[in-house]
Order: structure tokens, then sequence, then C-alpha cells
């Protein structure tokens, strides 16, 4: 019976990897194929593995293995051990979750996975640094109201993953999927760019963190998510000055401390000659 093995760090696997995995199967005859996790990888082994075992459930002929598991078919003579190309991989930890193998994307998006790494990957050391401060802060407004605080800290971890983008790239997407924008200023671009990027390449499509993300510059929005993202961008504390009055407001009462931001926000537009007042 011919088994073979197949190494990567599967973090996590990708539908490239599952379709030369496929190919080697049938090309080599092999009774059955193992794809086994190894090095340093972002998720731990154990989540690898369910990824693993979610992404080959249709195929008979393959299954997911550690070094520990299939350590005496690694000695074994008999055994065919190969390494698939993992370099795509990197592009799904950035984001690109459409790269991923089927059946896995849900699970990706549902626990949060690799979002560190988008922010490493699409945004500045700064930016990075202030979508986790927003997100922080909008979760703990959300809790404060009883609602959804996993939701609210997602949407701030994800609201400026297309602000690094130069006007040129931002005016390409808008220019086919919402033209309208492109009388705006650039600088808001990107609350409407990033939807569109996640809804794409991510294969997000939760409507609240959508329409938040979609609202968040403006400040146009009126549902809980797109007021609590609205505030948390406004105050939260890397923008370097004291907003406890408009944070306490805001956990007391939502949508006056809503209102409060996003006059205080307007006031300051217009006292310095912004575009966006």
């Amino acid at each position: 019976m011919r088994i073979a093995i197949l190494k990567a760090p599967f973090d996590p696997i990708t539908e490239s990897e599952l379709k030369a995995a496929l190919s080697f199967q049938r090309q080599g005859s092999f009774r059955f194929v193992f794809l086994m996790t190894e090095g340093d990888a972002v998720l731990p082994e154990a989540e690898r593995i369910r990824l693993l075992n979610l992404a080959l459930s249709p195929y008979r002929k393959l299954a997911a293995g550690t070094p520990e598991s299939l350590k005496d078919l690694l000695q074994s003579r008999d055994t065919v051990i190969a390494e698939l190309d993992a370099s795509e991989e990197a592009e799904v930890r950035s984001g690109i979750f459409r790269k991923a193998a089927p059946g896995i994307q849900r699970a990706l998006i549902e626990s949060n996975a690799y979002l560190d790494q988008m922010l490493e990957v699409r945004c500045t050391a700064h930016r990075a640094s202030h979508s986790r401060s927003v997100a922080q802060t909008a979760e703990k407004i959300a809790e404060a109201n009883h609602l959804d605080a996993k939701l609210a800290w997602k949407a701030g971890m994800l609201h400026d993953i297309t602000k690094k983008w130069t006007d040129a790239e931002a005016q390409k997407l808008l220019s086919v999927y919402d033209p309208e924008k492109l009388s705006y200023s650039p600088k808001i671009w990107h609350s409407w760019t990033a939807p569109i990027w996640l809804k794409g390449e991510m294969g997000l499509h939760d409507h609240a963190i959508l329409s938040a993300i979609h609202h968040h510059t403006l400040g146009d929005g009126n549902a809980p998510l797109d007021m609590i993202l609205y505030i948390a961008d406004k105050i939260e504390p890397t923008r370097g000055y004291d907003s406890t009055k408009e944070m306490e407001l805001s956990c007391r009462d939502l949508e006056a401390g809503f209102e409060l931001v996003k006059a205080e926000s307007l006031e300051y537009l217009k006292g310095h000659g912004s575009d966006l007042a």
C-alpha cells in the first residue's frame, strides 16, 4: 500500500496546496496521502489540524497529521515524503482568504484568525496601533451598552484596512463599485474601499461590520455599531487627548455620546478649514 506524506506549515492550508495534494495523490496512485503540519506558524498546531480536517473532509484519500501522529510512517522506508509549496499561505494570512482551501474561509472569519497579521502587512505601524486601540475602545463601549463586544472589536481592527492605499488604487476600485464617492475627499475614500475589499478578498459579509466601516469617517450611520465605531475612532487613547467625558457618556448613553463626538469633530474640522467639514 503506497502512502505519502506532504509537509507544509498549513498556516493555513491554501487552495493551491489542496490542488497540489490531490494531483500528487492521483499521479502517484497513492492509497493514502497525509498532509503533515511542520515548521513555525501563527496558529497553534491544533487549530491548523482542525482547519486541515475541514478542508480535507470531502476527500477520502487525504488526511491531516502531525509529526507525532505520523512518526512511524516518517521512519518507514516505504513512505514517500515531499514538501508542498507554501508560499501562498502568507497571502491568506494577509487577509486574502479567498486563496484559502475551500471549506475553511468561514472558519477563518468566525475565529478572527490572522487579524493582527493583516494589520502588520496592510497598515503602517502607526495605523496598526491605532486600529488595535479603536478595537479595544469599541469593545468597551459595546460592553457598557450591552451590545456585541466581539463584533465591535472586529470592526475596530478592520476599519482602516485600506487606509494605506494610494489615491490611484482607491480611485480604481471606487470607479467600478461606487463612482459617486469619488466626489468626496480622497482622505475618506478608505471608508468605502475597505468594505469592498473585505467582501471580495477576505469573504467578510457581516452587514453590521461592513456598514460600520462604511460610515466611520462621516458618521452618517445610525445603527448601534455604526455609532460605536465612529466614536471609538475619534476618541481612542492614541489620539493623544483627554476623552474621558466622551467615553463616559458613550458608555452611559450611546446616542448621546455619538452626537457629542460628532458635534465636536465637526467643530474641530471647521476650525481647521478642513474640506471634510
